[in-house]
């Protein structure tokens, strides 16, 4: 009992009095994790290698040494391109020491997004995994290329050749494994990394990610979520690229000195077996993962597993007490949060749907109607009553900052203002939710032009801009619907052609164009778009009529999941997807 209270004063220390001026950067918590006692415990295994802290902070240190010596620094940019394995994780702990900046770089992005990704963030180094150099080679031309280029296979592997690319092995040669100095002058207020998400607007946004939330969500979730000691084994199949799997696991298990088993990539059949090979205690999820593994067939073995605590967002009130239930995982530790944002919530008492109690954060009204706030006397916003769902937003204080991304534009764009009284500031969230009269919130929906696939935010605005570039395009209007048995919204498209309609090369477009989380799985051609009467686009109507052809008059196609090509959607077909016999 005495341990798990020392454990939540550490994680509600960690969340709410974390100091900024603080040296205690995930890094520099590795660091004193190797130099422990227990130094010599398991930090990382991955596949048939396993790796100590110490052996981890050592490789890190050779990294920071490399990096080092070709003059990186404070504020120095290192855009890492890299899948799941331990050579992503010793690239970005070595920029963290020496106060550079790791940009991480969706690698499920090609073509225009992808190039975007790299052009944003500046970077004075690319270090490309070898398993991407063809996706690099394929966009090298669109950039302006840095000085350093580098490709980093894995152990075994002969270096690619081409696009400017050397190998970083050569690097590390002869550096040496001592802690540099930096470490420990770095602040949590020190910028850490670029972490790309999908906003309202525009192509992936670079969110400015500081020391401070890293530390803060490791401390928190680590301690409250999993309730986590040097006896823990935490699965992560999620992509280090994303916020969940190098903020919230990453960051956990360094903070209470647990492991990482570290999967290359989420696979449904191989899930379990991958967690009792690591005799893992708990995990880290989306949505979308634990309804894979739901319409797995049954097992014996389902409940054969160390796992007594899981922790993620996105798990629907639909699936959750089943899958309880059959997997036997006792605690669910739901949060809520947004790479960027400036409120969070987490599920402490295992209530089945809701994402936590609402702390720092105000619920208020939407209207559908006029597709804005309710404002209401003096031309402030409107609170929600209990039960009455509304749109999240968090106060912009010093204790919560709104860092924002590296566009001021796109973060200008999601701050309110004047909401409450003249002068405050809040930051939105773009998500819907509800309050219970005890104070549980319980996801709603996303809000305005951006819908949730495959585990990826999608801007509507980049699919309609890729869209609209298409030669055969007059208008288009892009969003999301919802599909039965399936996590967040299919991408929809309701084009007005120019011509006849040419399904091959509408699909090329899009392949070529977009990334394939975000190519649409329904079309809709219409003969001319109904704009509201400040000329925007009616998203609205479209969404709640959905793909139905037997309520829709117009020609409906659909991505076939296994041709890959637009054909067109019949009443059969509709039935099959709504079934769930045809997955997408």
């Amino acid at each position: 009992m005495l341990k798990t209270i020392r454990r939540l004063y550490r994680a509600g220390k960690g969340m709410f009095f974390a100091r900024p001026d603080s040296n205690t950067t995930v890094a520099y918590l590795l660091e004193q994790q190797a130099a422990s006692k227990n130094g010599g415990n398991t930090f990382l295994r991955f596949e048939d290698q396993s790796f100590s802290y110490r052996e981890a902070n050592a490789l890190v240190n050779r990294h920071a040494s490399a990096y080092s010596a070709l003059g990186f620094g404070k504020g120095d940019v290192v855009a890492l391109m890299m899948d799941n394995r331990p050579e992503f994780l010793w690239h970005f702990f070595a920029a963290g020491k020496l106060g550079a900046v790791a940009a991480l770089i969706n690698t499920h992005n090609s073509g225009e997004p992808l190039a975007h990704t790299l052009r944003i963030c500046s970077p004075k180094a690319i270090v490309v995994g070898g398993e991407h150099v063809e996706a690099f080679q394929a966009i090298a031309d669109r950039l302006q290329l840095p000085q350093h280029l580098f490709v980093d296979v894995e152990a075994g592997q002969q270096a690619p050749e081409g696009a400017g690319l050397t190998s970083w092995s050569a690097q590390l040669e002869g550096k040496s494994e001592e802690n540099p100095a930096q470490t420990g002058q770095n602040r949590l207020s020190d910028l850490a990394a670029y972490i790309y998400t999908s906003g309202t607007t525009g192509l992936p946004k670079a969110a400015l990610v500081r020391h401070l939330r890293l530390y803060a969500l490791g401390q928190a979730l680590g301690g409250v979520g999993w309730g986590l000691d040097e006896s823990d084994v935490i699965y992560n199949c999620l992509p280090l690229y994303h916020t969940n799997g190098i903020g919230v696991c990453t960051g956990s298990v360094i903070s209470y000195g647990a492991t990482m088993a570290l999967a290359r990539r989420f696979s449904a059949s191989r899930f379990w077996d991958d967690v009792r090979q690591h005799e893992a205690t708990g995990f880290i999820y989306i949505g979308e993962l634990c309804r894979y593994l739901m319409n797995q067939p049954p097992q014996p073995g389902d409940r054969d597993h160390k796992v007594r605590a899981m922790v993620g967002n996105g798990l629907r009130p639909d699936i959750w007490p089943g899958f309880q239930q059959r997997f036997g995982v006792k605690r669910v530790g739901e949060f809520y949060g947004s790479t960027e944002g400036n409120v969070g919530t987490l599920n402490i008492d295992n209530a089945v749907g809701s994402v936590g109690r609402l702390m720092g954060g105000v619920l208020v009204r939407w209207d559908d109607e006029a597709d804005d706030f309710l404002r209401g006397p003096g031309g402030f916003m409107v609170k929600c009553k209990a039960d009455q769902p509304g749109v999240l937003i968090g106060k912009i204080s010093k204790r919560a900052s709104f860092d924002g991304y590296e566009d001021k534009a796109a973060t200008n764009s999601k701050i309110l203002r004047d909401v409450f009284q003249k002068g405050d500031a809040y930051f939105n969230t773009g998500d819907m939710l509800r309050m219970d009269r005890v104070r549980r919130l319980y996801f709603v929906d996303r809000m305005g032009d951006t819908f949730r696939w495959k585990g990826e935010n999608v801007s509507t605005f980049e699919v309609q801009e890729q869209i609209a570039s298409w030669s055969g395009t007059e208008e288009v209007n892009v969003y999301g619907v919802q599909i039965e048995g399936t996590e967040g919204r299919a991408g929809m498209a309701s084009i007005v052609l120019r011509g006849d309609f040419d399904a091959d090369a509408f699909q090329r477009h899009v392949d070529q164009n977009l990334p394939g989380y975000a190519r649409p799985i329904f079309l809709r051609l219409q003969e001319q778009m109904e704009t509201t009467g400040t000329l925007k686009l009616k998203k609205a109507d479209l969404r709640k009529e959905g793909f139905d052809p037997s309520a829709i008059g117009d020609p409906l196609y659909f991505r076939h999941p296994q041709q890959k090509v637009y054909v067109p959607l019949t009443p059969e077909v509709y039935a099959d997807i709504q079934s769930g016999q045809l997955r997408l």
